[in-house]
């Protein structure tokens, strides 16, 4: 296993965001972006070294118990899912576990999307995981490219920031979702 590093290749900031920030004179050493990235590497870490527990301190409170039994359980689909490639059965083949994705990386990347919601005004937050040496930052860009490409080079997982913390939004990686494929883009086999 090589994890030559890991980088923030992206982040966006509204600036009201910024500007709290600076009142608590924290503003360059805990905004949300960087709060985001840490998880994202705590993430990684926990993922890489297959350390169950560590990573389900990551996952939604409600699914929180069911998860931890079914990664238990080394054919379940979500343990499959997240680590082991040769027991997936889903998709066209091309489908990988996360662990591969990370742990198979030349140049592992977090890239780091956090924006304001115009419906809640609620900040929410992107992490997806990928190897440089394969996939650009223009190619993060291509919804195509994120539905063609997602099931082999791509992992993704959605976060809200409620109560100055990160919390997820979406089930362990987007698992139980289109992953890193935008829901509007139809006709992708996954």
């Amino acid at each position: 296993m090589c994890v030559a590093s890991m980088v923030m290749a992206h982040e966006v900031i509204p600036s009201d965001v910024g500007q709290a920030q600076q009142k608590s004179g924290a503003a360059h050493r805990n905004s949300p972006s960087r709060d985001l990235r840490k998880v994202g590497e705590g993430i990684a870490k926990a993922v890489l070294d297959k350390n169950i527990q560590a990573l389900l301190s990551y996952d939604r409170a409600d699914l929180r118990s069911a998860d931890e039994v079914s990664l238990k359980n080394t054919k379940s689909d979500l343990y499959c899912y997240i680590f082991d490639s040769d027991c997936i059965t889903w998709g066209s083949g091309n489908w990988r576990s996360v662990y591969d994705k990370l742990s198979q990386a030349h140049q592992l990347e977090i890239k780091v999307s956090v924006s304001s919601s115009p419906y809640d005004r609620q900040l929410y937050g992107s992490l997806y995981f990928y190897d440089a040496s394969a996939v650009s930052e223009k190619d993060l860009r291509s919804p195509d490219f994120l539905c063609k490409e997602g099931p082999a080079n791509i992992a993704s997982w959605k976060f809200r920031f409620e109560n100055g913390k990160w919390r997820s939004v979406t089930p362990l990686f987007d698992s139980e979702t289109r992953g890193p494929c935008p829901s509007d883009v139809q006709g992708v086999d996954q």
